[in-house]
């Protein structure tokens, strides 16, 4: 009886553990989306005197952002240079999480934001994280 009621015990604890590790809350006006990158793009050059940032096209195949009917997304990258080199490849599946909420203290020099005007979007998405 005992063991009994420490295997459960056990079972329960790790469930819930498990379950909170798994259930990371984003914040309001934060989104993800697991999607891989289709569009052909250079990287600007490094942060430093000037503010680098690089329009990153997903192709989406799961997100939490709702009434976003296209099966792209555009989202800005600041400074992607520091995720590594060559950590953004074209046709790589990423896990990321963005807001539409980024608050700009100063400019961003965002060589391909052209891209941004063929979505005709009423908000920029900036990425905060991604894997």
């Amino acid at each position: 009886m005992q063991r009994t009621t420490l295997t459960l015990l056990f079972l329960l604890l790790f469930t819930s553990i498990s379950a909170g590790a798994q259930n990371k809350k984003l914040k309001k006006n934060q989104y993800q989306i697991t999607g891989k990158i289709v569009n052909d793009f250079k990287m600007p050059g490094n942060c430093g005197y000037i503010a680098y940032a690089v329009v990153l096209e997903f192709e989406i195949n799961d997100t939490s952002l709702k009434n976003y009917e296209d099966k792209q997304i555009p989202i800005i990258v600041r400074c992607p240079e520091f995720f590594g080199e060559n950590f953004f490849e074209k046709n790589k599946t990423y896990t990321l999480t963005f807001t539409d909420q980024y608050k700009k203290d100063f400019g961003w020099t965002i060589p391909n934001i052209n891209i941004l005007k063929k979505y005709n979007l009423k908000k920029q998405y900036w990425l905060i994280d991604i894997k």
